[in-house]
Formats: C-alpha cells, sequence, structure tokens
C-alpha cells in the first residue's frame, strides 16, 4: 500500500456548502491540490462542516498556514481542527475473491 495518496481535511461553507475553489482558499491551498472526484462532502451540515480530499503531496505548500493553525498561524481551536485525517486506502482482505457457492449437490 505504501504512503496515503490523500488526506482528508475539513471546511465550512456559510450559507451552502463551498465549491472545491472556495475550500482550497479556505485552507490556503490552490484548487489542484484538492481531489475533484471526491468534491465537496457534507460532514455535519448543522454546523457547515464539509470534507475534501487533498493530494498528500501537496499539504505542505510553502506559504500556506499549518494545519490546525489559522491563516495568522494562530493555533486554531480543538474544535476547529481542519486535519489533515487520515484516509487509508480500503481493500478486501481474507481469503481472496468471493465465489459463487456451488449449486446444491454438487459438493
Amino acid at each position: 500500500m505504501g504512503a496515503p495518496k490523500t488526506a482528508l481535511m475539513t471546511v465550512t461553507g456559510a450559507e451552502r456548502p463551498p465549491s472545491l475553489a472556495e475550500a482550497a482558499v479556505e485552507l490556503g491551498l490552490t484548487a489542484d491540490a484538492l481531489n475533484p472526484e471526491f468534491g465537496v462532502v457534507p460532514i455535519d451540515p448543522a454546523r457547515r462542516l464539509f470534507a475534501v480530499e487533498v493530494w498528500a503531496d501537496r499539504l505542505a505548500v510553502p506559504g500556506a498556514p499549518a494545519a490546525g493553525h489559522d491563516a495568522a498561524g494562530q493555533d486554531a481551536a480543538d474544535d476547529d481542527y481542519r486535519g489533515p485525517y487520515a484516509n487509508p486506502e480500503i481493500a478486501p482482505f481474507g481469503l481472496g475473491p468471493c465465489r459463487k457457492p456451488d449449486p446444491p449437490g454438487e459438493r
């Protein structure tokens, strides 16, 4: 599996979910640092909290605030932590691919 290819970050929206471009600005990243196929996913709409997927190699962007800090570099409150959060690859495991059961009487 190797190193994770992506990480999850949280962003907020005012009256609606942010666009990918707005989410990137909020995180201090460029829009191409976000995975457009993942999009902006609601986490807690009542709190206006959404998730985006960031390419792992784009997390350390010069001049961007460090994770857990605001744009001024100040520590964010615990409930304002934006990530990165782990986003491990999920794959099947076990004895191998599923197979159809044998028809009755053919065992």
